[in-house]
């Protein structure tokens, strides 16, 4: 009869310890997910360039003057890049191009979550881009200049 208590108890901690690691397993599995899918955001703003604009590339990288990505977002002059990681550094760049898709030079840099050593609207490069100058709001970063 001792032996039936013992085992009872070990049976009922085993099932208690189980619950607890389900449970744990559970808030895991639905919440991590979505921290991990959190993502900064940053809106880039320009006054519309003179001539015979028909539209903006706007340039993006993560090292400055260095742009791996190029979005061409029409003749709009403003956009919001969603989907970046909140620790990186960030550079934009704007261009403009008219119907024969000739390109003028950068606009100044814009560089977000930099550190205070970071270009920050810088104008090196090119020049300034037919008269684009960004301006920026972050939503998510650590710093945004």
């Amino acid at each position: 009869m001792k032996d039936h208590n013992v085992l009872s108890k070990l049976y009922s901690y085993n099932l208690h310890t189980l619950n607890i690691i389900f449970v744990a397993i559970l808030l895991f599995t639905f919440v991590w997910p979505v921290r991990a899918g959190y993502s900064a955001q940053v809106t880039l703003e320009w006054q519309a360039s003179s001539g015979d604009v028909v539209g903006y590339n706007v340039h993006q990288g993560t090292s400055s003057r260095d742009y791996d990505v190029t979005l061409d977002i029409g003749n709009w002059t403003s956009v919001t890049i969603a989907d970046l990681e909140d620790s990186e550094a960030y550079y934009f760049a704007v261009t403009a191009y008219d119907l024969q898709d000739n390109e003028s030079s950068y606009s100044n840099e814009v560089c977000i979550n930099c550190d205070s050593q970071g270009a920050t609207n810088s104008s090196g490069g090119d020049g300034g881009g037919g008269g684009c100058f960004i301006n920026t709001a972050a939503y998510g970063f650590r710093r945004a200049k």
